[in-house]
């Protein structure tokens, strides 16, 4: 009895969750978007809500020229995009395109967050469901 007590409540927790997430709202991501001469003036022109399926936020930067827009974190891994003339960075958190990104930007070490992927937060509450009922 106490493990479907304790099952139900941690599935009502993460279903509730996983529907007040802003993915699941249908907003996605929010990056700066922008195409502009200088960094100051493309940050100056604000961020928007990416469309549900992006997953990254991107910035270009290239001489005398920057342009910053919602992408795919498959686009940022295929798009390896560092010579003298051009520099591709991607992130991928809300706004972490912006002026005062954090220091999870770039290729490396940043994930998305578990609320834009509400499958991996659903297979996690299965195993941990499993586990507690094995007890």
């Amino acid at each position: 009895m106490k493990t479907l007590l304790a099952a139900i409540v941690l599935f009502t927790a993460v279903f509730h969750t996983v529907l007040s997430c802003s993915v699941c709202e249908g907003e996605g991501l929010k990056c700066y978007t922008c195409v502009a001469k200088n960094m100051e003036e493309c940050n100056q022109q604000g961020s928007t809500v990416c469309p549900a399926h992006s997953d990254a936020c991107s910035t270009i930067t290239g001489p005398h020229s920057v342009m910053k827009l919602c992408a795919y974190k498959s686009f940022c891994d295929k798009s390896h995009m560092s010579n003298g003339e051009g520099k591709l960075e991607c992130c991928f958190n809300d706004d972490c395109n912006g002026p005062h990104r954090s220091h999870s930007h770039g290729e490396h070490g940043a994930a998305p967050h578990l609320r834009s992927c509400p499958v991996l937060l659903l297979l996690g509450v299965l195993l941990i469901t499993l586990a507690v009922s094995s007890l």
